[in-house]
């Protein structure tokens, strides 16, 4: 079935009201957060316009492997999209253990890799906007891009009950999914990199764990969504081109999520 996402309205029951959610607004900008024994940061995108009262939306975003936030901010403009969401963009770190050692910066791209200290970091990340923001714990959702789309699958595996729905652009799937959960996709049919057979294969995973009966059309353009799924809808949403970021996807993953509290 094809799908047309853009321009969805969409209403929401707010979470119950606590004390973060009393007026004062919470600090936006960069943020420096001690986790375990390293020093992390990560950048708050909040709405221009929030009364501090209303529960939002959040929505965490993990960038390629080798970029940084600044890249990601400017790669995947979600304020511009769904300015009524807080926007999170995480910062990676060098890969200084195991097989794979890099000084750039990237997350790990499974349970167990690196001590999970990027599992760590989003506890942390997660703990700190609850504590900091008038936030809606029902709508809270991961994005990333590549090596950043990678550790969004490791989340959805691992802190899927804290996690609203799921976007993968030009990732692959970590783990066997252990709950259903919404999960829209975006790959290039062309990717050299991380091949578009992967997105396939984690769109007929999401297909089985959702409760489907058939998985989204592939191997043309456009994004299609599984047949009649019980659990939660899954979207492929599939483009001419390699491993680049396909820029529709960031307003077609907003609307996306924003039907899926």
């Amino acid at each position: 079935m094809m799908l047309t996402l853009l321009a969805i309205p969409f209403t929401f029951a707010p979470a119950a009201a606590a004390e973060t959610c009393s007026g004062t607004p919470g600090p936006a900008g960069q943020v420096d957060l001690k986790v375990g024994e390293a020093m992390r940061m990560f950048v708050v995108r909040v709405p221009a316009k929030s009364d501090a009262r209303t529960p939002a939306p959040v929505v965490f975003l993990f960038h390629p492997f080798g970029m940084n936030t600044q890249y990601m901010q400017g790669r995947v403009p979600l304020p511009r999209v769904w300015p009524e969401a807080i926007a999170i963009y995480g910062q990676g770190m060098p890969r200084l253990g195991g097989a794979a050692v890099s000084l750039q910066p990237s997350w790990q791209t499974r349970s167990g890799e690196l001590d999970d200290r990027d599992l760590a970091y989003f506890d942390a990340m997660l703990d700190w906007v609850r504590k900091n923001h008038c936030v809606d714990d029902k709508r809270v959702f991961v994005m990333g891009y590549s090596n950043g789309a990678n550790f969004s699958s490791v989340l959805a595996c691992e802190r899927g009950s804290v996690i609203a729905g799921v976007a993968i652009a030009s990732g692959g799937l970590s783990c066997a999914p252990p709950a259903a959960r919404p999960v829209i996709l975006s790959h290039g049919m062309s990717d050299p990199t991380i091949r578009y057979e992967r997105a396939v294969e984690a769109a007929k995973a999401w297909t089985a764990r959702n409760g489907c009966s058939a998985p989204p059309k592939f191997g043309v353009p456009g994004c299609f969504m599984a047949d009649s799924c019980s659990a939660a809808p899954v979207v492929l949403c599939s483009y001419d081109g390699g491993h680049e970021y396909h820029d529709p996807f960031t307003r077609t993953l907003a609307d996306f999520l924003k039907r899926h509290p």
